[in-house]
């Protein structure tokens, strides 16, 4: 059976209907919001540092070492919208709701955001320097590291 829709009715703002949410971890600048909410700027700049000797006695890492924190972003340029042939589009929601049975997450990181709702502008910049330090080869002795350099031998 043909299901028809009055295209005349467009709803602008729809209610989200969630049966369970099932989330395991949560961390790092994540957001998990249920309603309705205007704008999210999630940012987090880490390091991730991997070495043999603890970390009070091998030094710190600074963000100020690592370009990768102070970079702007890049430009995206779009020749038909800085023209004026921007591409324009009309949205209509047929259904006043929208119904899922269940969202099941095993974790969330990073400045992800999960959210059951309407949202206006969402922005997530995730900035992560990895680093791993070993003194010498015998460090990796027992490690993937060294299995997957074997191999190539």
């Amino acid at each position: 059976m043909s299901r028809s829709f009055d295209y005349g009715r467009c709803i602008p703002v729809r209610t989200s209907q969630v049966g369970m949410i099932s989330l395991i971890s949560l961390a790092s600048a994540s957001t998990v919001q249920i309603g309705d909410r205007g704008s999210t700027n999630a940012k987090l700049n880490a390091i991730a540092v991997q070495r043999k000797e603890d970390h009070s006695s091998a030094g710190e890492a600074y963000f100020e070492s690592y370009p990768v924190f102070s970079r702007d972003w890049p430009v995206l340029r779009d020749p038909e919208f800085e023209s004026g042939r921007a591409l324009s589009y009309r949205r209509c929601n047929h259904s006043p709701r929208i119904s899922v049975g269940c969202v099941s997450v095993i974790a969330l990181s990073s400045s992800s955001s999960l959210h059951i709702g309407n949202s206006y502008s969402v922005v997530g910049e995730a900035r992560v320097k990895h680093i791993r330090q070993f003194a010498d080869e015998s460090d990796l002795e027992g490690t993937s590291l060294e299995r997957t350099t074997d191999r190539r031998r």
